[in-house]
């Protein structure tokens, strides 16, 4: 059975305390504070839990809990906590990306934090904010060691008056069974305040997260939390956008708080911004000349405009890990933004690791990433397979949008660099050697490497529509492989080029380029980019390409014959409308804007906002 449904009702005043408070020097801080090595513990506890609150634009407080620091870094600090801080009360399923996270610091400092992974099915949340390196992390290394009705200590903080507060409790069977079957639960009583922080042992060693329930708290055990940690760390970010941190590429048994998911089950963990691709915002979206955008940039205060000098990270260093990735820059400091349409986009149905074992190690061995530079800006990126190996020099078939000029699709760009990820993750240079603007193909060549495998273009494949096939992509900064499956479709592609075909793998722009294959690992063509289904260039074509390609007397430099003809190769394309390879250009989109309209007033906007309007 579920607990009374009046004990899952959000109600979070700040600073509903329990237990004892950490300066009284009473109660739980008693006990910890009659040993030398238990004062050890007190201040570690104290370095280490932190209070998160979340915002609805205009600074509207929807959810406060604790959390504990478990990691801090030169780059970030970050902190475990409950995801009921941005979790919709109204869908279970739905994560509220444009409320703001604010972390105060033991040191009662506040800054601006972002969420950087969330597990739906343990409503676990990991957020991240600006490095802090005087406060140290949970001990979640050491193995605790305790049994049903071992001492444990529940700890929380308040938000705004930052006070440390704990209350002990013995761990006991989850033998009702109202709770997940994953929750173990002990006897402390903590407010919703407790919510997301830690239970430890008596020698401050991590046992668990804290939940809510009225007369018990269940709390998720450290094993299962360490296993979610670890799914997170090997699965880059999404490429949420964060206020001061890196571009590195990162959807329910009673919910303790106010979610079904932690008692009665759900569906796998996933990342956030999985199949995130929100229906078109006429707002954010460049192609859509919106006045409203101009009207609001404007019109914002210097706190929400981008960039604002926090003072963690300076502004140059933000600005130029955006321009080195070729990416634009944002307008708006929110933290419910994200890029869309970049580089860094993994498969929102990734795979890879169902792959039977010979498919997968073949691909990871010829399935290369490749990156093009105007200077040291980036220009595009996108995947290649190795398609031949003579002495020390590898072949990489890819995508001729890789070197494509945007003024003129018939031309290279000039004084262009390429940088190959090759399969041990080393960046090494390549060089352009052929290519044809027709069918968009590239060849690339990556001199003193000996690639060990390459793509199995040589079997006689029969497909036709509704044969599975998979197609692979290779994340250029990352390295990360991925593979979506889909099938052969009959459907004319949206291009212009009578001769692609279509498949309904759904993939990313960093996929481009990147081999469709059968699930044995032969290959039927070259992926480019659809925003429903994916065309490619069948195989005959590609063998046709190579083939004139590597003809005596052929030039990559001399226009008219790199100019080659169309698929039977005894016409030449119009050169005055050569093939279009339309890929969407990336940018910002603020979910903070999409409750605007474009009759709204500058009053309006400032007021969304949470600005008087003077």
């Amino acid at each position: 059975m579920l607990p009374e449904s009046g004990n899952l009702i959000r109600v979070n005043p700040l600073e509903e305390e329990f237990g004892w408070p950490s300066d009284s020097g009473e109660g739980v801080w008693s006990s910890l504070s009659e040993e030398k090595k238990n004062e050890e513990v007190t201040e570690h506890l104290d370095d280490s839990v932190v209070l998160l609150a979340s915002f609805h634009a205009g600074s509207k407080l929807f959810f406060a809990c604790t959390g504990v620091i478990i990691e801090s870094n030169k780059t970030t600090t970050s902190f475990l906590t409950s995801l009921s801080l941005v979790r919709s009360t109204d869908d279970d399923s739905e994560i509220l990306h444009n409320l703001r996270i604010k972390v105060r610091f033991p040191n009662n400092n506040l800054c601006m934090g972002w969420l950087e992974y969330y597990d739906l099915k343990y409503n676990v949340a990991v957020v991240s904010a600006p490095p802090f390196y005087v406060f140290r992390a949970a001990r979640l290394d050491r193995q605790p060691q305790f049994k049903y009705y071992s001492e444990v200590v529940a700890v929380g903080r308040c938000f705004n008056s930052g006070t440390l507060m704990a209350t002990a409790g013995m761990v006991t069977d989850n033998r009702r069974r109202i709770y997940r079957e994953e929750l173990a639960v002990s006897t402390c009583q903590v407010t919703m305040t407790g919510v997301g922080g830690p239970l430890v042992d008596v020698n401050g060693d991590f046992v668990g997260m804290n939940f809510y329930a009225k007369e018990e708290t269940p709390f998720l055990p450290r094993d299962k939390i360490l296993q979610l940690l670890m799914q997170f760390k090997t699965t880059p970010p999404r490429f949420w956008y964060a206020l001061y941190t890196h571009l590195d590429t990162s959807k329910a048994c009673g919910s303790p708080e106010s979610h079904s998911s932690d008692l009665e089950g759900s569906s796998g963990w996933q990342m956030k911004n999985n199949k995130r691709e929100p229906s078109i915002c006429t707002i954010c979206d460049p192609q859509h000349d919106s006045a409203l955008k101009g009207r609001l940039v404007k019109s914002l205060p210097e706190l929400d405009r981008w960039p604002y000098d926090w003072g963690f990270v300076s502004v140059e260093s933000r600005i130029k890990k955006f321009e080195s990735r070729g990416y634009p820059l944002p307008v708006l400091e929110d933290c419910g933004m994200h890029l869309r349409y970049n580089f860094e986009e993994e498969f929102s149905e990734d795979i890879w690791s169902k792959l039977i074992k010979r498919v997968a190690s073949n691909m990871s061995r010829s399935v290369v990433a490749l990156a093009s530079f105007s200077g040291e800006a980036r220009r595009f990126a996108c995947t290649g397979v190795s398609i031949d190996c003579n002495g020390s020099t590898t072949r990489v078939l890819t995508s001729g949008s890789l070197v494509r000029s945007y003024d003129d699709e018939r031309k290279v760009t000039d004084d262009i660099t390429i940088e190959v990820r090759l399969p041990d993750k080393r960046l090494v240079a390549g060089k352009l050697q052929h290519y044809n603007p027709h069918y968009n193909v590239a060849v690339i060549i990556v001199e003193k490497f000996r690639c060990t495998r390459t793509a199995n273009m040589d079997k006689n494949v029969k497909t036709g529509t509704l044969s599975e096939v998979l197609a692979i992509g290779h994340v250029y900064e990352s390295g990360k492989l991925m593979a979506a499956g889909g099938t052969l479709i009959d459907k004319k592609s949206e291009v212009k080029c009578e001769e692609l075909k279509i498949s309904t793998c759904e993939i990313t722009k960093a996929g481009i380029g990147g081999p469709l294959i059968d699930y044995n690992g032969n290959f039927i063509g070259m992926n480019f980019y659809g925003l429903e289904e994916t065309p490619y260039v069948p195989k005959d074509i590609i063998l046709k390409l190579l083939k004139n390609f590597d003809s005596e007397g052929y030039d990559f430099y001399n226009y008219v014959d790199f100019l080659t003809v169309a698929a039977d190769f005894t016409k030449v394309p119009d050169l005055n409308e050569p093939n279009r390879w339309p890929v969407p250009k990336p940018y910002w989109c603020y979910p903070s804007w999409h409750d605007l309209k474009d009759e709204d007033t500058v009053e309006d906007i400032l007021e969304l906002f949470g600005t008087r309007y003077d």
